[in-house]
């Protein structure tokens, strides 16, 4: 199985930084893909080799003496992301309801918030639109960026995008604006866009997705849109999910 780790060392004994030095060596020397940041650098290859290269890595540098490591995986467990299972992409068809929080809307660019891995993201990118996925976990966002070529993803909050008012066409929710805090989320979806979309859950129990406490009814989301928005949204409610769209 093919690894991505994210990893970084601390020297705590030396000034000079020859632990570094030392495991960036023991990089070089593996023949695995590496990049060096300021502050972190990456690794790829296959599950045994990362492995071992980690390892070799650290036991160079504490040749230095003490020293702290972390390692992050990002896609160790890619075959596994919940957000792309087929009965989930079967239920929510990313692209056909790309196309719905699209319709009549003469767009551009679309910012997919609570973007994952960047399902709709992709989606949006498919249709031709200058796509950007927010996300606060930087390991779904690394899982994103080697799935997604072509889109952007940016480390963020919903209650407080980092863009600047009106930087695109669309503003989408896709089943993330149960998790977040709704009211402060739309307004600030609605600061940086035009239209506003909101993928929902059924309201109703079952066996897959949140508990229904967790789920946003119709009537729910037609009032924190009128809330936080002043205005109610389009309501489309199919078998299996709603969407919520909303023209500023």
């Amino acid at each position: 199985m093919a690894v991505k780790a994210l990893f970084a060392l601390y020297p705590l004994l030396q000034r000079d930084y020859k632990a570094v030095e030392k495991a960036l060596l023991a990089l070089e020397q593996s023949g695995l893909d590496h990049r060096v940041f300021p502050t972190h650098s990456e690794l790829s290859g296959e599950e045994e080799a990362v492995f071992q290269t980690l390892k070799e890595a650290f036991l160079k540098a504490s040749e230095e003496g003490g020293l702290v490591m972390w390692a992050l995986f990002t896609n160790a467990c890619q075959a596994q992301d919940p957000f792309r299972k087929p009965d989930r992409l079967q239920r929510f068809p990313p692209q056909a309801i790309a196309q719905k929080a699209l319709e009549g809307l003469k767009a551009r660019s679309a910012l997919d918030i609570g973007t994952g891995t960047g399902v709709f993201a992709e989606a949006f990118l498919e249709l031709g639109l200058f796509s950007v996925g927010v996300d606060p976990r930087a390991d779904r966002l690394e899982a994103a960026r080697a799935k997604v070529k072509g889109a952007r993803f940016v480390e963020g909050r919903a209650e407080a995008l980092p863009f600047p008012d009106g930087s695109f066409d669309l503003a989408f929710f896709g089943l993330s604006l149960h998790h977040l805090d709704p009211l402060a989320a739309l307004k600030e979806a609605a600061r940086v866009a035009k239209r506003v979309a909101v993928l929902e859950w059924p309201y109703r129990e079952e066996e897959v997705g949140p508990p229904l406490e967790r789920r946003l009814s119709p009537e729910a989301l037609r009032s924190l849109f009128q809330e936080a928005l002043g205005s109610p949204p389009r309501l489309l409610v199919e078998e299996g999910y709603t969407l919520a769209v909303w023209n500023g």
